[in-house]
């Protein structure tokens, strides 16, 4: 974890303290975990799967915010921030390329839900591959 990106992003604003929430950081991860089943389970309904994929990898990276004690600031674009926080967060290059990709899946996610896109199987594959390795990030550094 990048200490000095995260210092930075709550100098921003981006982030704020909070008390840190291992019991709630906990049922995020599993609920994120739950996502990823789901969002497998029904990968022919496209558009379900992919917003179902992006719920798991946001709630992963919101665990890790939970976990370390911050938050994301404001209402407005904060799915944007806490994006913004896994990239700061994970800058492992094994792992930096997920982080990158969740902002692109938000904005498939907002195409699809705003302005009619039509998902195909490949964004849910893109999708699920990088919510996985989300989650299952978010989980080795919180375990």
């Amino acid at each position: 974890m990048s200490g000095e990106r995260v210092s930075e992003l709550l100098e921003r604003g981006v982030l704020r303290r909070v008390e840190p929430d291992a019991a709630a950081a906990g049922q995020l991860l599993d609920t994120a975990r739950r996502h990823l089943g789901s969002a497998e389970q029904i990968a022919d309904d496209e558009t379900g799967a992919l917003a179902i994929a992006y719920e798991a990898a946001r709630k992963a990276i919101s665990a890790h915010l939970r976990a370390n004690g911050l938050r994301v600031s404001g209402s407005v674009g904060a799915h944007a921030r806490t994006g913004e926080y896994g990239v700061a967060a994970f800058d492992d290059p094994r792992v930096a390329d997920h982080f990158s990709a969740f902002d692109d899946v938000r904005k498939l996610r907002n195409r699809s839900q705003y302005d009619d896109l039509e998902v195909e199987g490949a964004d849910v594959r893109f999708a699920l591959q990088h919510a996985r390795a989300i989650v299952d990030a978010v989980e080795a550094d919180l375990a």
